[in-house]
């Protein structure tokens, strides 16, 4: 087999292959991540997000299926992060919400218990090791996915999860005085 040949079988970023299969494909990538999400709303995101990644990254495929492959792989990947994150932000939303909350016996009272609360949580994150405040606070507050911190960061992904993963630990033994189960 020659070199040429070679090359000319794979699919590359900006590639009309690459494009082709978009339009070819498009409908099927949005009706899986709807299934992924449970919601349809967010699908065609999802599948723009995926295929934006795609066309920035130099990424070569052997053939069609493994670019199929790879697509529906980031698919689900991203929707589940979408989804995570969603939940995270409905269950601190639920909290500070709730009326009926352990922390809410008057309105002064309860704010100041979520400022306290507040400072407590800056403070630990302060506190974190440099590498993993930094990783803390691309996924939490710039809301970057784990590959795009690893990427970003040059570590690996198994990295970014255990330095997430040690950061949540700690801030947790520090704020569940303040948050009911």
């Amino acid at each position: 087999m020659n070199t040429q040949s070679v090359n000319t079988s794979f699919y590359q970023k900006g590639d009309i292959s690459l494009e082709r299969i978009y339009g070819k494909y498009r409908n099927s990538f949005i009706r899986y991540a709807g299934k992924v999400l449970s919601d349809e709303f967010y699908a065609e995101d999802v599948v723009q997000d995926v295929f934006t990644g795609l066309f920035q990254q130099t990424i070569y495929f052997v053939s069609e299926a493994a670019a199929l492959k790879y697509i529906y792989a980031a698919i689900y990947n991203r929707g589940i992060d979408l989804v995570r994150h969603r939940q995270i932000a409905q269950r601190y939303e639920e909290i500070y919400s709730n009326e009926n909350n352990c922390v809410s016996h008057a309105d002064g009272y309860n704010d100041l218990l979520k400022k306290e609360f507040f400072v407590i949580v800056e403070k630990r994150i302060k506190s974190l090791p440099p590498k993993c405040k930094q990783i803390f606070v691309m996924k939490f507050k710039k809301e970057f996915s784990n590959p795009e911190i690893s990427r970003n960061l040059g570590l690996s992904l198994r990295t970014i999860e255990n330095q997430l993963y040690i950061a949540r630990g700690v801030l947790r033994k520090q704020t569940d005085m303040y948050l009911c189960s």
